[in-house]
């Protein structure tokens, strides 16, 4: 049999990412209607517009891509976690198109809340009037539009495509690196640079390394017997707490500007709307509690201590040396956790570092999300080479079936 390097299904495939890539390029060019485009160069280096839209999305926010893909993830991990708390009869109850549904309606609610808030301080051309109100009712539409359009390009990439969601991601991450690297100072860039190396390293370790709980199942009695385990990651829920991190942080950003506008004189909701972001003290370790915050408690729910320990006791299965029940729930709970706080220590370190080293002086705004666009770009390249693999060995099989 005739061997190719590139099979049929992965070349369609990669053909269909690459149109869906260039559909969402051309989506980013797209500008807000009445957005001054001229005032926004000033801004091209703004450490605030770095961290919060590399991942998310359009960073200037000038764009009808301009809410990124941000608010489906919120959406998708609120209803995850309310499924989560639900007993395991109930979850068999409810239905995917149920899931879908709420997900959606939050969505909605979610993209309206921050086009609102994003357009308060989105420059236009127009000085007031009726004309700036028109202008920001119609780029509010337009940034919630925009964001159901990433939604399907997403998810016809994840059904025809490589990648699904992540390669949008991957984009902002790539326009990211290139416009951070081109013109930074070569001094600086030395330090981020030897940061950046070291995250990348740990975190290709951690993507490809598992924490291995040893069990004992009674449906298995051969050599292999003492060959069973649980196998929990390094990186339990891989990028998302540099992912998320940004938009989860955007909820205490967006109640102290709420605030702030209903509470225009108090000089305390004042100070703490101007700080609440990761160019200030307050606002980065705000940032580092959401970043630990993230990372345990989904930690929690993609894992769920709680179905492995039922599933081992339904089905009889025990953890070596311990017995089902709450004794081997608490056990995983107890080995997930410290997990979970020994990932979020390496993310806060290469996410927190840069900004500290940003407060103090030492290096350009410009700088700082390098760390975290190297992280995640190591991250989606081992889940991206995981799946391409897949698809290879699925070519390979397609002459059998």
């Amino acid at each position: 049999m005739k061997k190719r390097f590139f099979p049929k299904t992965l070349i369609q495939k990669l053909i269909f990412t690459l149109i869906i890539m260039t559909v969402y390029l051309i989506g980013r060019e797209l500008p807000l209607y009445g957005v001054d485009l001229e005032a926004y160069a000033a801004f091209r280096n703004d450490a605030e517009d770095l961290i919060m839209q590399t991942i998310g999305g359009d960073r200037y926010r000038t764009s009808i891509f301009a809410l990124g893909i941000s608010p489906f993830m919120f959406s998708m991990l609120f209803v995850q976690v309310v499924v989560s708390f639900k007993k395991a009869d109930s979850k068999a109850h409810t239905s995917p198109r149920k899931t879908t549904r709420a997900t959606l309606i939050l969505m909605l609610i979610w993209a309206l809340i921050q086009a609102v808030l994003t357009v308060q301080s989105t420059l236009f051309i127009y000085e007031g009037g009726l004309q700036l109100i028109a202008a920001k009712i119609v780029a509010a539409v337009q940034m919630i539009t925009g964001s159901f359009v990433i939604l399907w390009l997403a998810t016809r990439n994840g059904k025809y495509g490589i990648g699904g969601q992540t390669v949008l991601i991957y984009v902002n991450i790539l326009d990211s690196v290139v416009n951070t690297v081109k013109g930074a100072p070569i001094k600086e860039l030395h330090v981020v640079g030897a940061i950046c190396v070291v995250a990348l390293l740990i975190t290709i370790i951690f993507e490809n390394s598992e924490y291995r709980i040893p069990m004992q199942r009674i449906s298995i009695h051969s050599i292999y017997s003492d060959k069973n385990y649980i196998p929990i990651k390094l990186n339990p829920i891989g990028m998302m707490p540099v992912m998320f991190s940004s938009a989860f942080f955007m909820l205490p950003v967006y109640s102290c500007q709420f605030l702030a506008m209903v509470f225009p004189d108090n000089a305390t909701i004042a100070w703490v709307s101007d700080n609440m972001d990761t160019t200030h003290p307050l606002g980065l370790g705000v940032y580092i509690a959401v970043l630990y915050f993230i990372t345990v408690v989904f930690s929690f729910i993609f894992i769920s201590p709680k179905n492995l320990a039922e599933n081992l006791q339904k089905s009889g299965d025990s953890i070596t040396g311990l017995k089902a029940g709450k004794k081997t729930r608490r056990f995983i709970s107890n080995r997930v956790f410290s997990i979970a706080i020994f990932s979020a220590f390496f993310m806060s370190i290469f996410l927190g570092l840069p900004l500290g080293l940003h407060i103090r002086g030492f290096i350009d705004a410009s700088l700082i999300s390098l760390p975290s666009i190297i992280i995640a770009m190591a991250s989606i390249n081992c889940n991206l080479y995981r799946e391409f693999r897949a698809v290879r060995d699925y070519d390979a099989y397609v002459p059998f079936i």
